[in-house]
């Protein structure tokens, strides 16, 4: 269990504007993510949106997993993973660690190419790329 979702439990109902705050998070990107179907809000007789405990708990994996760089359809896999049977940790990890593999495969490549700029090159005044 997260931080937030420690502090959150016992909320009755959160409306958009505290979601915002609780998940730093503008009301455009939560409605986005309702309209995508990752979260559901409720309504309360005035039409105005409201988050249950399962919203909340979505909400929170998604700010988490967002800040991660994941996608939408990873985070989803999440989601889904932990409300069916629990294991959302699991994925969530299993995710995480294949990005952080992408990052260092991108990272190595940008590293190949910088020391190949910054080399001195046959014939040229000084290399393509200046070291801070």
């Amino acid at each position: 269990m997260t931080m937030i979702e420690d502090n959150i439990r016992h909320l009755p109902r959160l409306r958009i504007g505290e979601a915002m705050k609780l998940f730093d998070m503008t009301a455009r990107a939560i409605r986005y993510y309702e309209e995508r179907g990752l979260i559901d809000a409720r309504r309360d007789r005035m039409n105005s949106r409201y988050y249950d405990q399962t919203a909340r708990r979505r909400l929170d994996w998604i700010r988490q997993l967002r800040g991660a760089g994941l996608g939408l359809r990873d985070i989803q896999d999440v989601i889904e993973a932990d409300e069916n049977d629990g294991s959302g940790n699991a994925v969530a990890m299993a995710r995480l660690q294949a990005r952080r593999a992408a990052v260092e495969e991108d990272l190595a490549g940008i590293d190949a190419a910088v020391a190949r700029l910054s080399a001195p090159r046959p014939g040229a005044a000084r290399p393509l790329l200046r070291k801070s």
